[in-house]
């Protein structure tokens, strides 16, 4: 019986994407550099938009369906019962989506955020009245997904140097000698092919985004 990847080549590749996007939209934010900051975050938002979708469309072991478990099995996980799944436990399922959730709001935000000075979102306008609504957001939220994501490296640290489990090999692999899939995975050209169309339906819409007026 063949091993198949738990996470297949598409998962992968946005998860380590994202803490190389994270960092850089962070860098650029705070040096200024709002045109390489806005171009990371329509890429962050083309990446999670793909992974969300992927959760529903992609292969079996990657859908939300497969890791998000009912409240009372993650009270259960956390009184100490065992878990005996493939991927991720019945709180990493969550934190994961938690984690999309907020990746996904701060680029959305960022879209519609001005802070009357420097920044203005493509979709400012739109936005109208709430634009400062959606640059306070955009703050308050990143200051949520960085608690997430030092939450996300303590856990992960806990897992792999105290409970020995390789989850740095199993992520950058796809699986490990006990952590593996039965079915087969969904080629990584559908995971483009919805990343192009996102990518395009992205552009179309700042592009028909109303500009600012003549007298700015």
């Amino acid at each position: 019986m063949k091993h198949w990847p738990l996470w297949d080549r598409a998962v992968r590749t946005i998860h380590w994407y994202f803490p190389v996007a994270i960092t850089f939209m962070w860098w650029s934010g705070e040096e200024g550099l709002y045109e390489w900051h806005s171009w990371v975050g329509y890429s962050l938002i083309v990446a999670v938009t793909t992974r969300v979708l992927w959760g529903f469309v992609g292969s079996p072991s990657a859908r939300f369906s497969s890791f998000i478990a009912r409240p009372t099995t993650v009270l259960a996980y956390v009184r100490g019962r065992p878990f005996t799944g493939e991927g991720h436990n019945p709180m990493g399922g969550w934190a994961t989506v938690a984690l999309l959730l907020a990746i996904l709001l701060q680029g959305v935000s960022g879209l519609f955020s001005s802070d009357d000075v420097m920044f203005e979102g493509p979709l400012m306008y739109w936005g109208g009245e709430w634009s400062g609504f959606f640059a306070e957001w955009h703050e308050i939220n990143w200051l949520l997904l960085q608690v997430l994501v030092v939450m996300h490296l303590l856990a992960l640290t806990y897992h792999q140097l105290y409970r020995k489990e390789p989850l740095l090999g199993a992520m950058w692999w796809g699986k490990t000698a006990n952590r593996f899939s039965l079915s087969k995975p969904k080629t990584t050209s559908l995971a483009l092919a919805i990343a192009l169309v996102i990518a395009g339906l992205l552009y179309l819409l700042i592009t028909l985004a109303p500009q600012a007026p003549s007298y700015y």
